[in-house]
């Protein structure tokens, strides 16, 4: 899926977060074992998720990688050390950015009982990517936006 992505467009760009941010280069998302192999040996594998410190330094990037072309895909499940932190940064990686879009490996009626969720979705748009088909129907829903 990642792979795919970064390939519709030239100027796309992969970025994974855990307790901080780490680029994907292009030679690593040429298969899944490579992936895999970056992912692990990124030292980003097996750690906490800190949305907010991963989105400060991806917003601290210099030269800037958010703009009002860029749309922001973030796959996550918005569980985050800091809530407070994360918020204040997925608000100003929605100014800079010209859209965002929140994956949620999570079903749906599980983000009532998830309060990051919840608050994440009310900043930007939130979509269930939980099975293929959810995957399916998001992606047919944004194309619609």
């Amino acid at each position: 899926f990642i792979q795919r992505l970064n390939q519709a467009s030239d100027s796309s760009r992969v970025f994974l977060f855990s307790e901080s941010v780490a680029e994907a280069d292009a030679f690593s998302l040429q298969n899944m074992d490579l992936f895999r192999n970056y992912v692990r040996e990124s030292g980003l594998y097996g750690r906490g998720t800190d949305l907010g410190t991963a989105l400060e330094e991806l917003i601290a990037k210099r030269p800037a990688v958010l703009n009002d072309s860029t749309t922001l895909l973030i796959l996550s499940d918005a569980q985050t050390v800091d809530r407070e932190t994360a918020v204040k940064a997925l608000l100003e990686a929605k100014r800079l950015a010209g859209q965002v879009i929140w994956l949620n490996p999570l079903a749906e009626h599980h983000w009532k009982h998830q309060k990051s969720s919840q608050i994440m979705a009310s900043i930007c748009t939130m979509v269930s990517c939980n099975t293929l088909n959810a995957l399916s129907n998001a992606c047919k829903r944004l194309i619609q936006h």
